[in-house]
């Protein structure tokens, strides 16, 4: 067997996400291959390579469990709109797409995330006009180096090569068997289920029936009142099901959420222009349902998850608060109360995005054994934050302090800059996708 490379990380502020770890204020982590090795406080040891990691904060990669990059063609076109003029002037764009476009965004979709402290997106993917535009999504994905999910949508809309639901059930088939034969490891498939304009249950049987005899996770958006009934009432729901928003959810259909084991992909820079109360989460995690994060359409804000998680925190803090006024209680924090801490927050957005997506026992914590997904963050750039680190990362810092990210424990990103690419090369790459995705107004969705 050839010799292992091994890369040191010296001297940082290990935040592990694995509790029975915990926090290292001075490690070193040893990554062999694309594995984590060991981590233990600073101990003299010869690496092939070793980076520096004093003053910074060591944690690992960050999870997004929604985002649709082939939307980063558009980047920015919907910054201004609401629900409806989202659909209307944005979707239908979709029938422009030439698979280049589509491996366009997820390539320069992908690298945004990576430059970004995210080594894991699941790409909820229903641009799909053809085989073709399936296969140069994924390409894209695999090509900017992130770990990622495929999440192959089975919408009839595109309609473009596929005449019936069989032809996509098909197509879904072939590529998750191409990307499983592959072996690669880093790129992984999930189906997005179909989530028309009303609530049809005999095509989600036959989906999640499809999904579950290919041994595939599923994603779905819900946002119809009424759904998660009449999905539990099917026998859909489970463990192998991330719903997005269900900002329409009631507590009862939490319930069910919850004793099925389905996880909630939470994107608050999106839902708060949709028109329902940001009360679900704080409902969602009384009541022990799985959640995570994403950042959704980069056709309103970029793939910033950092952002998303400072969001979060304030959002939540904001309905706790009102309730709290509302019970004459103000001044003092009580047990329970905010909802979340910022150490929460990064927990949802690690190893409970990892679980969400089935994948926890290879990354979401800086756990030896696992894959070496890491992000090193400059800590003390205008000073030490008299926080903890959680805190720190959400409230005293963002992406501009993203120093490092590895994924299965090649470095993407060193000293603040992608290795080995020209960014140049990628705004050409997306300004000639977007000259023609843009050179004739779409037809109606």
């Amino acid at each position: 067997m050839a010799n292992q490379r091994r890369t040191l990380i010296r001297g940082g502020h290990l935040v592990t996400m694995d509790e029975s770890i915990g926090d290292l204020p001075s490690g070193d982590l040893l990554v062999e291959d694309d594995v984590i090795a060991s981590v233990t406080p600073q101990e003299g040891r010869d690496a092939d390579d070793v980076i520096d990691a004093s003053g910074m904060i060591v944690l690992p990669g960050l999870i997004d469990t929604h985002i649709h990059l082939w939307q980063t063609v558009l980047r920015g076109m919907a910054s201004e709109m609401w629900k409806g003029e989202y659909f209307e002037e944005v979707l239908p764009y979709r029938a422009r797409f030439r698979p280049e476009d589509m491996y366009a965004g997820g390539r320069v979709g992908g690298l945004e995330l990576l430059s970004n402290g995210v080594t894991t997106a699941l790409d909820f993917c229903h641009c799909i006009v053809s085989p073709k535009h399936a296969d140069s999504a994924v390409a894209g994905l695999a090509a900017s180096g992130l770990r990622g999910m495929h999440g192959y949508s089975l919408r009839a809309k595109p309609p473009g090569h596929f005449t019936t639901h069989d032809q996509r059930l098909a197509d879904a088939t072939r590529l998750s068997r191409e990307i499983a034969d592959r072996g690669e490891g880093r790129i992984g498939m999930m189906l997005a289920l179909s989530d028309l304009e009303t609530i049809d249950i005999p095509t989600s049987v036959r989906e999640v029936t499809h999904a579950r005899e290919l041994g595939l996770g599923m994603t779905i958006h819900s946002n119809f009142p009424g759904q998660v009934t009449a999905m539990h009432k099917a026998g859909l729901l489970g463990s192998d099901l991330v719903l997005v928003h269900c900002n329409v959810v009631t507590d009862d259909e939490l319930a069910m959420l919850a004793d099925a084991g389905a996880a909630i992909s939470v994107t608050p820079g999106v839902e708060l222009g949709l028109g329902s109360p940001f009360t679900v989460l704080g409902r969602a995690l009384r009541r022990g349902v799985r959640v995570a994060w994403g950042c959704d359409i980069p056709s309103f804000n970029n793939a910033d998850l950092i952002a998303q998680m400072r969001l979060v925190y304030q959002l939540q803090g904001f309905v706790d608060g009102t309730a709290e006024r509302a019970e004459g209680r103000t001044g003092r924090r009580r047990p329970g109360i905010p909802t979340l801490t910022p150490r929460d927050v990064l927990r949802h957005g690690t190893i409970e995005a990892a679980r969400a997506l089935g994948l926890d026992d290879r990354i979401g914590s800086l756990t030896p054994g696992k894959q070496a997904d890491i992000v090193l963050l400059r800590a003390p750039r205008f000073g030490a934050s008299l926080c903890e680190p959680a805190a720190h990362l959400l409230l005293q810092s963002g992406v501009q302090d993203i120093d490092t990210v590895l994924v299965a424990g090649r470095t993407r990103k060193r000293a603040g800059r992608l290795t080995d690419i020209d960014t140049d090369s990628l705004t050409d790459l997306i300004d000639r996708s977007r000259a023609h995705v843009l050179a004739e107004p779409p037809q109606p969705d």
